[in-house]
Order: structure tokens, then C-alpha cells, then sequence
């Protein structure tokens, strides 16, 4: 039986944060992010286990930018009639915390 991490089990600073993405052609939005991991909504139907790619986009200095990820799903959950999917990140988004900073 999986369960789900607790606060205390994470590996870094999650942001609350509504960004467009698309998974297998599918739209979706973050609901938050970290360095190592990103929790999403979406219309796709996926297991535990797999990893996926997803395409974020996000506005910074007035350009639109986008962002390729692989990730492996470690939580799927039912939210109404979207599936809530938290996957680890395969390769981190900040390299080092100071990055992390820069974004306060």
C-alpha cells in the first residue's frame, strides 16, 4: 500500500502557483511546485508509477516561455471530475537554492 508524504517527508520548499501546462495534448495547471516535484489538475487519466512529460508555461520579462518536463507520478487523486497527479521531478528545476531565492 502507498501513502502519501507528509510535509515533513518532502525534499524542498513548495510554491503555491496556478501555471498553464499540457500533458499527452492534454491541458491541465499546477497547483504547486518545488525544485524536485510538481503537483498538478488535469483531464488525463494516469497510474502510479510512470513518467510523463508536460509542457509549463509561464511569463517572465513579458515572454511567454515554455518549459519541457519529465516526471515520475508518485500520487493520483480524484479532484471532482479532474485527476490531481503529484510526480517527482527526473531532473530538478533550480540547481541550487540561490536560484530559488531569486524568484522571492
Amino acid at each position: 500500500m502507498k501513502h502519501a508524504q507528509t510535509a515533513d517527508q518532502r525534499e524542498a520548499i513548495r510554491f503555491e502557483t496556478e501555471l498553464p501546462l499540457e500533458m499527452e495534448g492534454v491541458p491541465g495547471f499546477t497547483r504547486d511546485v518545488s525544485a524536485t516535484g510538481i503537483y498538478f489538475e488535469t483531464d488525463a487519466l494516469q497510474e502510479i508509477g510512470p513518467v510523463v512529460s508536460f509542457t509549463m508555461r509561464y511569463r517572465l520579462g513579458g515572454k511567454l516561455h515554455e518549459l519541457q518536463c519529465d516526471a515520475r507520478v508518485v500520487r493520483v487523486e480524484a479532484h471532482g471530475d479532474r485527476v490531481g497527479i503529484a510526480a517527482k521531478l527526473m531532473a530538478p528545476f533550480f540547481e541550487d537554492i540561490e536560484e530559488v531565492n531569486l524568484l522571492h
